[in-house]
């Protein structure tokens, strides 16, 4: 009886402080460099933008130099490499974004649509074969992977631009995507990335303009957010070009969104941030700026594991670091 007392005081104690530091304003951020990753050479890791961790903190990155996905353990020795240049299972003609879920990876493409699937040993296991080639993706189950895309698909006298879902067939689930922006013109400034939180909600940073949103899964916006005072970056416009687009953005207003293991979302600047690449916006999951950090160096995207360590992969993908985290409250 004086033992289970005791359990529960300290229970007590303990939830007492989680609420009180949930009842405190985020101050700010302290990050502390624990791991990094570089030196292996040109040929092990190339400019592309995404990483993924399972639940041991293996560390998987995809390469386009060499057409590859590479794993490496927690203390970062790289164990496994897979994959080459080609158009069989497993092949690649430039492997983009991997995410991972419950025991499989998935990778997209840059040069070709489709996601393919691979264990954590790398081995492939299938392909989904989406019709249009993906700019960012998240898996929401087994069976739900939402996608966006550049796919020219026009409602009324708008082209609608969306986050699509798609089951492991690839067959798309009309009823369940969200529109997230109308433009009279197909254009390039329109795409995003994104991250799901808890399922129920899908939190939206666009690359190349100044807009941070939130939708619930039914489609329904929540908040419209802008960090940088509504900067627009620069473009190059081609009068003659017989490409899709006319108009360019050379700048990236953001790069990568990410939410910590607290609900917390961090999106990281690109050109127009005061520190460019290396400005983090932290905000709460309501919309609201909390805090900035700034990473030591360049960044091309962001990610937490799910012990709420932070990595980054510097702009020419041949470093990778590891951060923890501690969080100063007012």
């Amino acid at each position: 009886m004086k033992y289970a007392k005791l359990i529960l005081i300290t229970i007590l104690l303990l939830c007492c402080f989680i609420i009180s530091k949930a009842q405190n304003r985020l101050k700010s951020i302290v990050i502390e460099e624990v791991l990094t990753i570089e030196g292996i050479g040109e040929n092990l890791r190339y400019q592309r933008s995404s990483m993924a961790t399972d639940n041991e903190g293996n560390i998987y990155i995809t390469d386009l130099e060499d057409y590859s996905i590479k794993k490496f353990n927690n203390v970062g020795e790289l164990i496994k490499v897979a994959g080459k240049k080609g158009d069989e299972p497993g092949e690649f003609q430039g492997p983009n974004i991997i995410r991972y879920y419950r025991g499989k990876l998935y990778v997209s493409e840059v040069y070709r649509p489709g996601i393919q699937v691979f264990d954590e040993e790398l081995n492939f296991k299938f392909k989904i074969p989406i019709r249009f080639t993906v700019t960012d993706f998240n898996i929401v189950s087994e069976d739900r992977i939402a996608v966006s895309t550049l796919r020219q698909e026009k409602s009324e006298a708008d082209y609608i631009f969306c986050i699509y879902i798609y089951d492991r067939e690839g067959n798309e689930k009309e009823e369940d995507k969200i529109i997230y922006s109308t433009e009279k013109k197909f254009s390039m400034m329109n795409t995003v990335s994104f991250d799901v939180y808890r399922k129920n909600y899908f939190l939206i940073a666009y690359d190349w303009i100044d807009r941070i949103e939130r939708f619930y899964k039914s489609g329904r916006l929540v908040w419209i957010r802008d960090l940088l005072g509504k900067k627009k970056a620069r473009t190059r416009r081609e009068k003659h070009s017989k490409r899709l687009f006319g108009v360019y953005p050379i700048e990236a207003v953001y790069k990568s969104i990410a939410l910590d293991r607290h609900g917390n979302v961090y999106i990281l600047g690109g050109d127009l941030s005061e520190n460019i690449s290396r400005d983090v916006y932290v905000m709460s999951i309501n919309g609201h700026h909390l805090t900035t950090l700034t990473l030591p160096e360049a960044s091309r995207t962001i990610h937490f594991d799910r012990e709420n360590f932070l990595y980054s992969r510097s702009e020419d993908g041949k470093t990778i670091k590891k951060y923890s985290l501690e969080y100063i409250y007012e």
